[in-house]
């Protein structure tokens, strides 16, 4: 056999792993079976906190997760929308608007990775690498299309188009056919003629179709289809020039997707209790600012005690509980708000290596309030976590009732894996252990509230943005259990994967190809 000399890892953005591995067995998915079938896969591998498709997308292609290492950002994307609060005064990141710099802000995604943190392309080493269709690009040799603008009209025009599904079609066919190029002549693309060690292809049609149709509508399932048909014509051309034997080709995705039953509404809610929305270029005054909110929601709120107008430092729990100029107490008044039923919000003596993260459940239909809390220690391979709960027969993500999972809430700290191998097959997956990771990271919110997925908000910085209810954000199996597929070569070992985490995807390429992983990566090689 051939040792395997070049890895292809493809994002199918927004895809729920249980539709995924049904169109396989059905055989609406040929190729998608072949590479199944003649490597590694899983059924059930667990994406990111919150399941959103930039701080997913930067898990998958560095291998580790948001939050501060080693005192310094490390994959500093903790959402899609957030504040950066360091800056006087702060401003707003919004991954799909134009910034108050007039330039489009997904192309500070490499900027805020941070540089504790390294991508696929920057741990490879020397070797041509490549990056199709993907923002998320530092390192990479050759990106397809070649300029920025090129880049963002090609988003906007397969996502904006009246005749989407050709666009969308033809989208996934060029990025396809891109690729095989550098392979069939690197010359014209790289200072060398070695072809590319390591390529990402992102298919970003399975996202907007999900958003605009539905995962259950027969334009995005097409669409499925034609990405399947695109990947046969990757192996076709592969084979033919003699590459398929030493390549490896992952396959995943960001995150999966639900569909809420109504959209929710704030009405007054913000006025009546004296919260103002801080825009910079309309508001430098406000006192809060929602980043986002499809069914998860992030909040940020201006410390009253913060010495200038234009500084936004974190407040306290106490503040937090008087706040604002009617002193109204947050942590009660915002689960008013129609289908909200859990809450998050970090200590106030938290530091990169040890703190606490609170924890709220509201009972839907008694209106009863529970509490719990995550500890964290370490940092690193050394972090671990503690959930703790304030009453022996309710806990906030329901692991009580799972015999495996109940084990864990025992006064003692574990590691990630241990909790992905008790909490992978229920709802909220490794949340015990992600969701202080998040916090970590100083671009966090104050407060994340969310619902159980029954009411959407499509709020971004205060303002409603759309009117979708195909959405992909919260902590249930459907939005954050996604497919992982590694097949290609015959050198790669056949075997089901029973579980494991997005994180693992980055060592496994890396294992393959002989390399060795940054040490900020948290993912473990399946090989």
């Amino acid at each position: 056999m051939n040792q395997i000399k070049h890895v292809i890892f493809c994002i199918i953005d927004d895809v729920k792993s249980d539709q995924f591995f049904d169109l396989i067995n059905e055989g609406s998915l040929p190729n998608l079976k072949r590479l199944m079938n003649e490597g590694i896969y899983s059924k059930k591998c667990i994406t990111d906190f919150p399941s959103l498709t930039y701080p997913t997308q930067v898990s998958m292609m560095t291998g580790t997760y948001t939050g501060n290492y080693l005192e310094e950002l490390c994959h500093g994307v903790p959402s899609f929308h957030w504040m950066e609060r360091n800056e006087v005064p702060p401003f707003l990141r919004s991954y799909n608007s134009i910034g108050s710099d007039e330039r489009i802000q997904v192309y500070k995604l490499n900027d805020d990775l941070g540089n504790n943190c390294k991508t696929l392309f920057e741990m490879v080493g020397e070797g041509n690498t490549v990056s199709i269709s993907q923002f998320i690009s530092r390192g990479a040799s050759y990106l397809f299309p070649e300029r920025k603008t090129k880049l963002i009209m090609y988003y906007l025009l397969i996502k904006h188009s009246h005749n989407i599904n050709k666009y969308i079609r033809k989208a996934n066919l060029v990025a396809v056919k891109k690729l095989l190029k550098t392979f069939e002549n690197p010359k014209k693309f790289f200072d060398t003629k070695e072809v590319p060690i390591v390529s990402n292809l992102l298919f970003v049609s399975s996202d907007v179709m999900m958003h605009l149709y539905g995962f259950d509508s027969e334009m995005y399932k097409l669409n499925l289809f034609h990405i399947d048909k695109v990947l046969g014509i990757l192996l076709e051309g592969l084979d033919k020039l003699g590459y398929l034997e030493e390549t490896a080709i992952a396959i995943s995705s960001d995150h999966g997707n639900y569909k809420a039953k109504t959209l929710g509404v704030f009405g007054n809610f913000f006025s009546e209790n004296g919260l103002n929305h801080y825009h910079p270029r309309k508001n430098i005054k406000g006192n809060m600012n929602l980043s986002g909110f499809g069914s998860v929601g992030f909040f940020n709120f201006k410390a009253s005690s913060t010495s200038t107008e234009t500084k936004w430092n974190h407040p306290t729990i106490n503040e937090l509980e008087n706040y604002g100029p009617k002193r109204i107490n947050l942590l009660q008044k915002l689960f008013t708000i129609n289908g909200i039923n859990l809450m998050y919000y970090k200590g106030d003596e938290n530091t990169c290596k040890k703190g606490e993260i609170h924890l709220k459940r509201k009972n839907q239909n008694t209106g009863k309030i529970i509490n719990g809390f995550i500890e964290y220690r370490g940092n690193g391979k050394d972090y671990k976590t503690k959930y703790s709960i304030d009453n022996s027969d309710l806990d906030i993500f329901n692991y009580i009732n799972d015999e495996t999972a109940s084990k864990l809430i025992d006064g003692k700290f574990h590691s990630i894996k241990e909790w992905l191998d008790a909490t992978y097959n229920l709802d909220f997956p490794l949340y015990t252990d992600l969701i202080p990771r998040h916090f970590k990271n100083p671009r966090s919110a104050d407060i994340i509230l969310s619902t159980s997925g029954d009411v959407a908000f499509n709020i971004k910085h205060g303002k409603k943005e759309n009117e979708n209810i195909y959405l992909h954000d919260i902590g249930l199996k459907k939005s954050t259990v996604v497919p992982l597929i590694i097949g290609g070569s015959n050198n790669i070992p056949r075997k089901e994967v029973s579980y494991c985490k997005i994180t693992d995807i980055v060592p496994s390429l890396l294992k393959l190809l002989g390399k060795k992983p940054h040490p900020s990566v948290i993912g473990e090689s399946l090989i």
